[in-house]
């Protein structure tokens, strides 16, 4: 579908995909989720693109390396699978029972946890509340089951002394998506059109901004721990001389 003009960014991004122009209500709320996604510290696409850029790199290969960092699952993707366990979980009637059975197996809770935050995520409390309103307009329940997860997973974590483990930003962005029409292989590209504004404004500062007197090259130092025979002490063998 061509772009229309007369819509904002998200709606226009609503219109492509449907071919049907979003409510205003709805609109506003991928907005929103754009924002809450834009930044977040130096996360490892983030650190990436400035890794890259600090080469002196062009604009275009330091949001390429963060494109490249958020195709790795533990990075990208969450809210994908967070939505694809909705999925399964539509018609569980023992919730509870599930979550128990989870952890008890060694599995996650897909969307519970953070590295950073070891309380709620601050953006998961917005996301919920457009989670609900979405349910109502829509008449899904994903808020509902949602809630469930978040309430059964919160109980269990307590019951094993680890209160610190809540529902981060993917726990509620996905049913959000979901309810926006929004299908799961689309979830982690948002995600990057998002965080692309954030990726240009650390590029931006790394590449131009008074940070340092000189642009600087990231160039961590490593300590090698494995077997070393020394400066002057290693010889060469050739491949079918060495153990096996």
């Amino acid at each position: 579908m061509p772009p229309d003009p007369s819509l904002s960014h998200s709606a226009n991004f609503l219109w492509q995909l449907h071919g049907k122009k979003p409510d205003e209500e709805t609109a506003r709320y991928l907005d929103i989720c754009l924002i809450l996604h834009a930044d977040h510290t130096f996360n490892a696409s983030t650190f990436a693109c400035r890794e890259v850029v600090s080469t002196r790199a062009h604009i275009y290969a330091g949001v390429a390396a963060g494109i490249g960092a958020l195709s790795g699952s533990l990075h990208g993707g969450a809210n994908a699978e967070v939505m694809k366990m909705l999925l399964e979980l539509e018609f569980e009637k023992d919730i509870p029972g599930w979550v128990k059975a989870r952890l008890e197996s060694g599995d996650r809770v897909m969307g519970m946890g953070h590295a950073v935050y070891k309380t709620m995520d601050p953006r998961a409390k917005y996301l919920k509340q457009m989670a609900q309103k979405l349910g109502e307009k829509t008449g899904q329940r994903w808020h509902e089951l949602s809630s469930q997860i978040e309430q059964a997973g919160l109980d269990e974590f307590r019951r094993r002394g680890k209160t610190e483990i809540q529902p981060n930003v993917d726990f509620y962005s996905a049913p959000v998506y979901h309810m926006m029409g929004i299908p799961r292989d689309l979830m982690t590209p948002i995600f990057a059109i998002s965080r692309v504004s954030g990726w240009c404004s650390h590029i931006i500062e790394e590449k131009f901004a008074e940070a340092q007197d000189k642009p600087q090259l990231y160039r961590p130092q490593a300590e090698y721990v494995g077997q070393y025979c020394g400066l002057m002490g290693c010889e060469y063998a050739p491949m079918e001389e060495r153990d096996k």
